[in-house]
């Protein structure tokens, strides 16, 4: 099939590259015209309440505010403006008289609202929330902090007091140099690595250059249909989407590209070797990428409308990285040929000789590494089976301290924000940007009953101060100050088994309470998250297992191709433990982790384990013994997995720099390394060495029968030439079969013309058996 879709590509390459352009330039003017100049910023949000199950308190409350209290209801990003004396000490009655003056003068471009100056308990700290007219990442947004802040410096300048800028908007502006870092520096390893890997720079360049061109179609189609189902993308999406895009893109170019360079070096013209490469790795890519995107897929069983968003949403990617890397990188490459892979000089033919790939004996060091890993394996497979296992269990060790953190409002160190949070802190408890915030529903609530409804509130231990109190006659607002940080295990806790309930037993009677706010949201959310660890992980597993049964038609390699897999997701999460809990010393990791590095590791690890054992197998099916199978098969496909795993990793390795998806980054980097190299290079092969046809069972490759040539062999197509005859089929022309896996045909008949347009070969005389192995 893959053949059949190879030669139609290149028949027409220029009709597929122009397809491409014209599809992907039509979805930039859609989206341009759909969500405006700010793309897909405009569906953006951090509104965690929209990804939640109705049936929750923290949702129910948010409900009842935009009806009860509409003004104020959240309608566009907010910063807070933090005041205080450049010795530490309390504010005199002249300096709360400058503050009050800076706040009345705020305003401007951008800015929708300034709320009313408060003053901490301890008279140290002035604050006043700012709310702009757009969300975060609006350009108008970004502008109006920057200008906000060097009004206000050069307003207090000359006083004893001096001013920041903190919260949602505040952060978003500080990360913008870390995100456009992330973004170029995931850029430039990509690049570099491409270069190193192919010797040349044009490769790189265009692959860069179409990943980048196809990814803004796909994050155009994903906007736009967020926009059309009225929903919004979280961070995570937006994050995570071109790390996807680049790193996964890259590795789909990178397995083709090294085919096709194999069929290149061994004499084959650009056409016929882009048939090829398709026609040998076409299926695995496919095979793989299907298991990516039904790994991801498994997240529409969550109860978080955040992870519902998510899966989709990278799957789509991955599924339009694919086909692009199937269809357009095929386009492209060969109507280039070898001048993509200028100015690498070897172009030469060069023979399949010792079972090693096309680059053996060049000098690559990974090529050399992999042969010597091929040559261990094949020799004592159930040491290195046993070595990898211990690794693996090593780390796997570190999970077993693992706990979940809810504080996703990290802040870049070091910045104005940062400070201004330190400074924020010292006056008014951890809550004040986040309180918790009761709401009362029914008949004659006061002011005054309210009030007297806080104070009974306040005497609990979870609780640091009332922020404000306000009633309409059929509902009441209490906003609560926790003593400890809103989004700790201890404020988490505290709102299931102290807050909450007594909220409740202390109402009025005839009233209904809704506990809201950021610590009750994430509550909830900590209860939906448990529930889908227990359900996704386990859906997700079972669908990577049925692609790999209907890819291999085996029972028994698909079982300890999945054991591999979750081995390795479990020794990664254990190496974030033992560097973030332990090294670092946070209190936990980011509680998205688990599911996110599941996705990525299991579906990763699959990725490059079918890879490897589609190679095995393909020697297997030549004939080969166990060993001398997975000697070959780590010879030649050891380096471009290997190529493959170092890119991808480097795309999320540039997150460790990104203040919120640090954790995110170095996990999956390293679970990806630990695919790449515990699993797919030692693991899997042992293993297989080990238990050879038998891993396959109940369908076993079998050699070719006496006087045939293998399947695989039969399946190269054009260039060397397909030639009938009496007594088998024989191979000639072109590039002739020597050395590694050469074959010779029976006697042939006079040569056809070739499947992709090359000559058709003479047939030759000869035996029936293998040569030159």
């Amino acid at each position: 099939m893959f053949e059949r879709w190879g030669t139609a590509v290149v028949r027409h390459p220029v009709r597929v590259i122009l397809a491409w352009l014209v599809v992907v330039m039509g979805l930039g003017g859609l989206g341009y015209a759909v969500l405006g100049p700010e793309g897909a910023a405009a569906v953006s949000g951090q509104n965690e309440t929209d990804f939640l199950p109705e049936e929750y308190e923290s949702v129910q409350a948010a409900r009842f505010a935009e009806q009860a209290f509409p003004s104020g209801a959240r309608e566009g990003a907010t910063a807070v403006l933090v005041l205080s004396r450049v010795d530490g000490a309390p504010l005199a009655p002249a300096d709360r008289a400058k503050g009050r003056e800076v706040v009345q003068g705020l305003g401007g471009e951008g800015v929708r609202d300034v709320g009313e100056p408060s003053l901490s308990p301890n008279g140290k700290v002035m604050l006043a929330q700012v709310t702009f007219t757009g969300k975060v990442g609006y350009t108008g947004v970004s502008s109006a902090v920057t200008r906000l802040r060097t009004e206000t410096a050069e307003r207090v300048a000359g006083t004893p007091l001096r001013s920041g800028y903190t919260g949602e908007a505040a952060v978003a502006k500080d990360s913008e140099r870390l995100d456009l870092l992330v973004s170029v520096g995931m850029v430039v390893m990509i690049l570099v690595l491409l270069v190193v890997i192919f010797r040349g720079p044009w490769v790189a360049l265009l692959n860069l250059l179409i990943i980048a061109l196809v990814g803004q179609g796909a994050v155009a189609v994903i906007a736009i249909a967020a926009k059309a189902a009225g929903t919004t993308l979280d961070g995570s999406v937006t994050g995570l989407l071109p790390v996807v895009l680049f790193g996964v893109g890259t590795d789909y170019v990178v397995f083709l590209l090294y085919r096709y360079r194999e069929r290149l070096r061994l004499g084959e013209d650009r056409r016929t070797a882009m048939v090829a490469a398709l026609a040998r790795v076409g299926s695995a890519i496919g095979v793989s990428a299907l298991a990516v995107a039904v790994s991801f897929g498994a997240l529409l069983l969550s109860g978080f409308g955040s992870f519902r968003i998510l899966g989709p949403a990278l799957a789509f990617a991955v599924l339009v990285m694919v086909l692009a890397g199937l269809t357009l990188i095929p386009a492209v490459f060969s109507l280039l040929g070898h001048r993509a892979f200028w100015p690498a000089k070897a172009w030469r033919t060069v023979p399949e000789t010792g079972g090693g790939a096309p680059d053996a004996g060049r000098g690559g060091a990974t090529v050399g590494l992999a042969a010597r890993t091929g040559n261990l394996v094949a020799r004592r497979p159930a040491a290195v089976a046993l070595a990898a296992v211990a690794v693996l269990a090593a780390l796997g060790a570190g999970a077993l301290a693992h706990k979940p953190s809810y504080d996703i409002e990290a802040m870049p160190a070091g910045t104005e924000s940062a400070r201004t949070m330190e400074r924020l802190e010292s006056g008014f408890p951890a809550g004040t940007l986040s309180p918790t915030t009761v709401y009362l529903s029914g008949p004659g609530l006061t002011e005054q009953s309210a009030t007297a409804y806080a104070e009974r509130l306040s005497a609990l231990s979870i609780v640091g101060g009332v922020g404000g109190v306000r009633a309409t006659g059929d509902a009441a607002q209490v906003d609560l100050l926790l003593a400890a940080d809103p989004l700790s295990e201890e404020a988490l806790d505290a709102m299931v088994h102290q807050l909450r309930p007594a909220a409740h037993s202390a109402a009025p009677p005839g009233t209904t309470v809704y506990v809201g706010g950021e610590t009750s949201v994430f509550a909830d959310i900590r209860d939906v998250v448990g529930v889908d660890l227990k359900v996704i992980l386990p859906a997700a597993g079972l669908l990577i297992g049925l692609v790999l049964l209907l890819m291999l038609r085996g029972v028994l390699a698909p079982v300890y191709l999945l054991g591999a897999v979750v081995g390795g997701f479990v020794a990664t999460l254990g190496a974030a433990v033992l560097v973030f809990q332990g090294a670092v010393g946070r209190p936990g990791l980011t509680f998205t982790l688990p599911l996110i590095v599941y996705m990525f590791v299991a579906s990763i690890g699959t990725d490059y384990n079918i890879l490897m054992i589609a190679r095995i197998r393909e020697e297997l099916r030549g004939g080969a013994s166990r060993r001398e199978a997975v000697r070959v098969a780590l010879h030649r496909a050891g380096p471009p997995v290997a190529a493959a795993g170092v890119i991808l990793a480097a795309s999320f390795g540039a997150l460790t720099v990104s203040a919120t998806l640090a954790e995110v980054g170095f996990a999956v980097a390293v679970g990806i390394l630990l695919s790449t190299f515990v699993l797919s290079w030692l693991l899997v092969p042992a293993l297989t060495a080990l238990l050879g046809r038998a891993a396959f069972w109940p369908a076993r490759p079998k050699p070719p029968a006496a006087g045939r040539p293998a399947p695989a062999r039969r399946a190269e197509p054009a260039a060397i030439g397909l030639a009938s005859g009496a007594g088998g089929a024989a191979f000639a022309g072109g590039a002739g079969f020597t050395g590694g896996h050469g074959f010779a045909g029976g006697a042939g008949g006079a040569g056809g013309a070739g499947r992709v347009g090359g000559p058709g070969g003479a047939g030759g005389a000869g035996g029936h058996g293998r040569m030159g192995r």
